[in-house]
């Protein structure tokens, strides 16, 4: 027992550092946005805050691009660093130099990459005057359907990288020996992969999941680098909504949609976690 206390008490040493960050930087500030979400120059007005946001249109803008965002742009970071590392894997050397050319959008800071990606996509930019030159029409690659477009492929290139190293390091986990039987018993490759591969890396896959869908939060640093604080309205996220109801000191406004946000939020996890569980059983 005093083994086991002892090991308790270290444990608990070691987590109170996170445990106070999570209780400074998250827990109070989540309790001071519910504060301001419900009161109006510090006088509870109850479901009024939320009754306005309901009726915002730009707040609706947001939700819907970050909707879009979402479903587009979370199973592209998903499903194409796992085909790359199914391809990766059927090398028995030279896997990890492949793996290291998909580091570098982890390795360039962000500003440098988005000046880059500037100069190539900007209205008199390297693309456009490839097309001018070819004849064609130049895009407007900053409005328009073009501007999620260019904001997806962003995410995608950004993430693909760490995606790329769990996917492989969940596939090195699988012993051949599970899959030499089956091809034995005349299983084909595609067999292989949906019976065998694909449940057995399930638990990768998932965390993966969990990890893309927490980053495609993230995603406002490089859209408001790319495209400002008042972007086109199909770039227009909820994280524009927020920020720019920050700068206008509307705090009961910013805090409401930060509770909306957060609950969806959770109530998303909360539905894959229980499919998760469901299919694990």
């Amino acid at each position: 027992m005093k083994l086991k206390t002892k090991t308790a008490w270290t444990g608990a040493a070691f987590a109170l550092p996170a445990l106070i960050g999570i209780f400074l930087f998250y827990l109070i500030p989540y309790c001071i946005s519910l504060y301001y979400g419900f009161t109006l120059q510090n006088e509870y007005v109850g479901f009024t805050n939320f009754a306005a946001l309901f009726h915002s249109n730009t707040f609706w803008l947001g939700m819907k691009n970050t909707a879009i965002f979402s479903l587009i742009a979370i199973p592209l970071a998903v499903v194409i660093p796992l085909l790359i590392s199914l391809f990766l894997s059927t090398f028995d050397k030279h896997t990890s130099f492949f793996s290291s050319l998909f580091l570098s959008p982890l390795i360039v800071p962000i500003a440098s990459v988005i000046y880059v990606w500037q100069i190539f996509f900007a209205d008199y930019g390297v693309i456009n005057s490839l097309l001018q030159k070819l004849g064609l029409d130049p895009v407007a690659f900053f409005k328009g359907p073009w501007a999620m477009a260019l904001v997806i492929i962003i995410f995608v290139w950004k993430n693909c990288a760490y995606n790329i190293i769990l996917f492989s390091a969940g596939l090195r986990k699988i012993p051949k020996e599970v899959k030499e039987p089956a091809r034995l018993d005349g299983a084909n490759s595609f067999q292989v992969l949906t019976k065998i591969v694909l449940p057995l890396l399930r638990p990768t896959t998932f965390f993966i999941f969990l990890l893309t869908v927490i980053s495609s939060f993230k995603i406002f640093r490089e859209v408001y680098l790319l495209y400002g604080k008042y972007p086109d309205e199909h770039v227009y996220m909820i994280q524009h909504f927020m920020n720019n109801n920050f700068y206008n000191l509307n705090y009961p406004r910013l805090s409401a949609a930060s509770i909306v946000l957060s609950v969806a939020v959770i109530a998303v996890m909360l539905v894959f976690f229980m499919a998760e569980r469901r299919s694990s059983v």
